[in-house]
Order: C-alpha cells, then structure tokens, then sequence
C-alpha cells in the first residue's frame, strides 16, 4: 500500500532539530515495516510531504501521530492510476 503524507510545521526547526526529526522519523519507519521512498520540503500549505509504502495501515497510521508537538500531519491512501483503472467499470 502506499501512502502520502502531508506535514505543517507549528515551527521552524533549527537545522540540528531537523536532523534529529528525520533520523527519528527513518529509524521509526524501519522499525514499522514502512518504506520511505521519497520525502520533499515544499512551498504553499504543506511544509513536508513524504511517500510511503507499507504492507498495512498500521505503521504509517503510528507514524503519523509521532511528534505531534511539533506538526500537524494528514496521511493519504494512495494507489496507482493503472491500479485504480483496473477498477472502474467497463462500459
């Protein structure tokens, strides 16, 4: 399964902060059975986004409410667009 995560910071972090964050966040997803295939900084509502896969929802679910001090996080479902294809009706 794969996931989409959606992160707003309550705060900048120092850049000692945010290395701490992502060796948290890499260290928990191995120990969740949750594969990081890509995490970007972006502009606009989200600061962070990152993409997941993992077998089940626990993992990412768990991971999400990790450091919710410091960010509000809104994880996704995701599937793929020929995945989701195969699905819809034939007419």
């Amino acid at each position: 399964m794969w996931f989409i995560t959606l992160i707003k910071l309550k705060k900048a972090p120092n850049p000692e902060e945010a290395e701490a964050m992502n060796k948290m966040m890499m260290e928990a997803a191995k120990n969740m059975g949750v594969t990081i295939h890509q995490g970007f900084m972006t502009l606009g509502q989200y600061d962070s986004v990152w993409i997941t896969e993992a077998a089940d929802i626990s993992g990412p679910m768990r991971m999400s409410m990790m450091g919710m001090e410091n960010a509000h996080a809104e994880t996704l479902v995701a599937v793929s667009y020929e995945d989701a294809m195969k699905w819809m009706p034939k007419t």
